[in-house]
């Protein structure tokens, strides 16, 4: 009996917390560009396979809200983070951006407890409509669940 009922309350939670993304629209966050450039890093081709998803040239930006999250670690509600891969192309020694590979965003949500009071989305390319992110982000969360001591958030604003 207790273990039907825990199963009833896992699969009642579950579909809370789906309804609740569910009803969230998709932020693609516009002009996101303009905001602070919190910083840059490239990884070229064949450095470490495990990372061949990551291969290219990394920018990550924050919106305002954002900002003083990052001196505190206690980034507050309507903080957006972006991180936008893209292609990392080289020519006479000169490495440079190009196309958009995926634009990742994190957007501050002290409601959503299960991924930290973060919500996560994905976009490929230049899509700024679908969201690729599955199972409410909890598989981004596992991983920025390491960097709790900063807020989830493992970029640094120097």
């Amino acid at each position: 009996m207790k273990k039907t009922m825990l199963m009833l309350l896992a699969t009642a939670t579950l579909l809370s917390l789906s309804a609740l993304y569910a009803a969230e629209p998709v932020q693609y966050p516009d002009n996101f560009r303009r905001w602070v450039h919190v910083g840059t890093g490239v990884l070229l081709p064949g450095v470490n396979p495990q990372l061949k998803s990551e291969e290219g040239m990394h920018h990550i930006f924050a919106n305002e809200e954002a900002t003083g999250g990052y001196s505190s670690g206690d980034f507050p509600d309507g903080s957006i983070i972006v991180y936008e891969l893209r292609e990392a192309q080289q020519k006479n020694g000169v490495i440079f951006e190009g196309d958009r590979k995926r634009v990742d965003v994190m957007i501050k949500d002290s409601r959503l407890k299960s991924t930290g009071g973060w919500r996560f989305e994905r976009f490929w390319g230049n899509d700024q409509a679908q969201n690729a992110v599955q199972a409410s982000g909890t598989s981004c969360f596992q991983c920025h669940s390491k960097a709790n001591a900063h807020g989830s958030v493992f970029s640094q604003l120097h």
